[in-house]
């Protein structure tokens, strides 16, 4: 059966701990300027705003993420807070709907798949869930294909009819694609991920070099 869309990872890299951040901006724009015209940038931005205005600097111009907690998300310009709970089911959503595919010779795929499976839900003392890692595992992977997939089905406002617009005027393509970084630095790893969301796909975009991932990943 084919899904109404499946989001296929191009893309999974992390960084040397303690990379400098002018490298990390470069890392960043280099791939972006591989990936259609039309891509987004995600960053997370939540304690390193310094950092994400590094990338506007460049000219990127991001989607700046504060992960959070709580329920709601709230927008403003480019910027947007987002309960970390949020992100990560919309990815646990796709694993059980069967409509995340990844390409089969991605190097990190392992340390991504670990990743996910030390994940863990957790309820605060007031009812929240939570997700986090075990202690002493590291989440940033998840939470950058985690940013990338709540991206593709969550984008700015008005950003549907921009799109519909450009697809119109053949300045955008069939697929979405996302570039997303869970910035870190001395403590934590960054990571790196871009995801295409193919929509309406046939059978050949599941076949092929991308293995559709399922629950137990």
């Amino acid at each position: 059966m084919i899904t109404p869309a499946i989001y296929r990872v191009h893309h999974i890299e992390r960084l040397p701990l303690r990379t400098p951040y002018p490298a990390q901006v470069a890392r960043v724009q280099y791939l972006k300027s591989r990936l259609p015209r039309d891509a987004t940038l995600v960053i997370d931005d939540g304690g390193s705003r310094g950092v994400g205005d590094m990338f506007v600097d460049v000219g990127l111009d991001p989607i700046r993420v504060s992960i959070v907690h709580g329920l709601d998300v709230h927008w403003h310009d480019r910027r947007v807070t987002v309960p970390k709970a949020t992100l990560v089911s919309m990815l646990v959503a796709r694993l059980h709907c069967g409509e995340l595919a990844v390409h089969e010779k991605l190097k990190d795929w392992p340390v991504l798949r670990r990743e996910l499976l030390n994940f863990r839900p957790e309820t605060t003392r007031t009812g929240a869930e939570t997700w986090n890692a075990r202690s002493g595992e590291h989440d940033d992977c998840v939470l950058s294909l985690s940013m990338a997939i709540w991206y593709l089905g969550n984008p700015e406002p008005w950003s549907g009819l921009l799109r519909y617009y450009a697809l119109e005027t053949g300045r955008a393509g069939g697929s979405q694609w996302v570039l997303s970084m869970d910035i870190g630095q001395a403590i934590d790893p960054s990571a790196i991920t871009i995801v295409e969301k193919v929509e309406h796909p046939s059978q050949a975009d599941v076949r092929g070099e991308f293995r559709l991932q399922t629950v137990g990943v």
